[in-house]
């Protein structure tokens, strides 16, 4: 009887061990991915050791109106890390997206610069001062630049302009110094004009001596993914450390969806030649981040998921299901998974 493998059974490679001397390799979890009799519980002590939380520490979810907090589930996960050692991320601080709309509002008109940004100031120093020493690194804004290029025309900006994301570096610095802090982005690798303004914007903030520590490429990528751009783009944002030699970049939310953007075709079909064009992309992306690791440029890779069965790209932005990650539904690892592991234990074989 052919008994499938787990991602968590001891018989199978460790991806953050293979990664061992590179990079951390982690995934985005929830607090309910904690409990120690379950198999994802298992899988997630076996293959990573760098862990965001998905959902349940950004603005909404932690902090629904301006006299609540729900610390529950974001205390499971900083214990969590206390208990395991592991490495942690908080996503994210600011964002447009999934903030209460009472930041901005102060009662039947729309807030003030100064009473938006003190807002913001005790929103950020109550969350990372709450776990300054346990979250070791914080999304501390997200999403902030247009698709196009530019500053995205966001109720923060509208009101504040670029002061809001200047203090709440400073902020965040300032409620736990030991703390690196990342300005977070998708689409920074497939557009060149995005690119552009986050290298822009960062120069910006470091001569002002804004505490930024990293570029988070969040690489929610695809197969119509073009690689020599992907690379050429992180180049750019990479060259930030002409003038900031400690700066580095990570990869924060990596998956790898099965379909273009707004793809209306029936499900795809998981056969060998998509499995093959799934793992050759997986491979050749690995290559390049040992490439940047060996250069000191990216030290952490963050998977967006688990497993496909718990990935956001299910259902959205169409209605099918999606096959992104390493490790399948089942939790069972793929052909890339293995390949992955490959390529990482013939880098690192110098550092066992």
């Amino acid at each position: 009887m052919d008994i499938k493998r787990l991602a968590s059974d001891a018989s199978v490679p460790s991806l953050c061990e293979a990664a061992q001397g590179k990079f951390r390799l982690g995934a985005a979890i929830n607090s309910w991915h904690l409990n120690p009799d379950s198999p994802e519980y298992a899988v997630i002590r076996r293959q990573f050791n760098v862990f965001t939380l998905e959902n349940q520490s950004k603005p909404e979810p932690i902090h629904p109106e301006e006299d609540r907090w729900v610390f529950e589930p974001v205390d499971r996960f900083a214990a969590f890390g206390e208990e395991t050692g592991a490495l942690l991320r908080g996503h994210t601080l600011v964002w447009h997206s999934q903030c209460p709309a009472w930041f901005f509002r102060d009662g039947e008109n729309e807030a003030s610069p100064e009473l938006l940004l003190r807002r913001m100031k005790e929103h950020i120093t109550t969350v990372v001062s709450r776990y300054r020493g346990k979250i070791r690194t914080w999304d501390v804004v997200n999403e902030v630049l247009r698709d196009e290029g530019g500053m995205r025309q966001s109720d923060w900006y509208k009101i504040t302009g670029k002061d809001y994301i200047k203090e709440a570096f400073r902020t965040a610095h300032e409620a736990d110094p030991d703390a690196r802090l990342i300005i977070n982005d998708y689409n920074l690798e497939s557009s060149d004009a995005k690119a552009d303004t986050m290298a822009e914007l960062v120069r910006e903030l470091l001569t002002e001596n804004i505490p930024v520590h990293g570029i988070g490429l969040q690489m929610h990528l695809g197969p119509d993914t073009d690689m020599d751009r992907l690379k050429a783009n992180v180049r750019k944002l990479a060259s930030i450390r002409d003038i900031a030699p400690d700066f580095r970049l990570e990869v924060t939310e990596l998956d790898l969806s099965c379909y273009r953007w707004n793809d209306t075709a029936e499900d795809i079909v998981w056969d060998d030649e998509t499995t093959s064009r799934f793992t050759e992309r997986y491979t050749e992306l690995f290559r390049f981040y040992l490439e940047l690791a060996d250069e000191g440029i990216l030290d952490t890779v963050v998977f967006w998921g688990l497993h496909d069965g718990v990935s956001w790209l299910n259902g959205f932005p169409r209605r099918h299901k999606n096959y992104p990650l390493l490790i399948g539904r089942g939790l069972e690892p793929k052909p890339a998974f293995y390949e992955v592991i490959r390529i990482l234990e013939e880098s690192t074989k110098n550092f066992k």
